[in-house]
C-alpha cells in the first residue's frame, strides 16, 4: 500500500527566506475573482533580496529564469 503524500506550499514574504536549491512557483494574479496563475515553477539558482529578484532554473523551459518579487508572489514547494 503506498502513501499518499501531500505537497506543503507555503508564500514567502522575504527572499532572505529562500535559499539555493529550495523549490518555489511565482505567481501572479490575474483578477479578483480569481485565483493566482502559476507563470514559473522551478529551483532557485541565486537571490538578490537589495532589487527583489530570485533567478530559478526552470522546469518547463529548463532555462535560467529572473523573478521580479514586485511583479508577482513567491510560494515554496515542499
Amino acid at each position: 500500500m503506498m502513501k499518499e503524500v501531500k505537497t506543503r506550499i507555503t508564500r514567502i514574504r522575504a527572499i532572505s527566506q529562500l535559499h539555493r536549491g529550495d523549490e518555489i512557483e511565482a505567481r501572479m494574479s490575474v483578477g479578483p475573482a480569481y485565483d493566482d496563475v502559476v507563470i514559473r515553477r522551478g529551483l532557485v539558482q541565486e537571490t538578490a533580496p537589495g532589487i527583489g529578484v530570485v533567478w530559478i532554473m526552470d522546469r518547463v523551459s529548463g532555462m535560467r529564469k529572473a523573478i521580479n518579487t514586485d511583479e508577482c508572489s513567491v510560494w515554496r514547494v515542499a
